[in-house]
């Protein structure tokens, strides 16, 4: 619109709607399937854990993340959702790499088959500092909440090495 272009303008509108409806409809299947999992393995109660019986979809667990969600989207503003999910995606991906660094001293090399990360234990460290340089970039409370998140986790790493 800002240079004179309404029809591309309407066009980029209604695609970003159109992934962000997505991208939120994915998002709560992977939450309600994530806390399957957390139930299934001892992490929360075993109530959300249990499937339907016709469709096999973890119905308390759904429904625990439907109401979340509803109660977030009416306390944050978008703004502040938008930022916590930056925060989510980030720690999420900061424990992967340590994941990958613990899972390798755990296990050692994976097998034959079986998908192989290559240069363990450097490739996930420099992960580690590149998330944290993007951190940097985002908000202040983001940064707050990543630098938050990255102390946390270095010091799971240092734990891990006592042992």
């Amino acid at each position: 619109r800002y240079i004179g272009i309404s029809w591309a303008a309407n066009y980029v509108s209604v695609v970003a709607i159109m992934t962000l409806i997505t991208v939120c409809i994915s998002m709560a299947y992977a939450l309600s399937r994530m806390v399957y999992s957390l139930a299934r393995d001892g992490f929360l109660p075993q109530t959300f854990q249990e499937v339907s019986k016709t469709n096999k979809v973890p119905h308390h667990a759904t429904l625990l993340t439907g109401v979340l969600s509803a109660i977030s989207a009416g306390i944050f503003s978008l703004a502040n959702m938008a930022s916590l999910v930056n925060i989510a995606t980030l720690a999420y991906l900061v424990l992967l790499a340590i994941a990958l660094i613990i899972l390798r001293k755990d296990k050692g090399l994976p097998q034959k088959d079986e998908f192989k990360v290559p240069f363990v234990p450097v490739l996930p460290f420099h992960h580690r500092l590149s998330l944290i340089y993007e951190s940097v970039q985002l908000a202040d409370m983001v940064s707050l909440w990543f630098g938050s998140v990255n102390r946390f986790s270095y010091l799971c790493l240092l734990r891990l090495q006592t042992f």
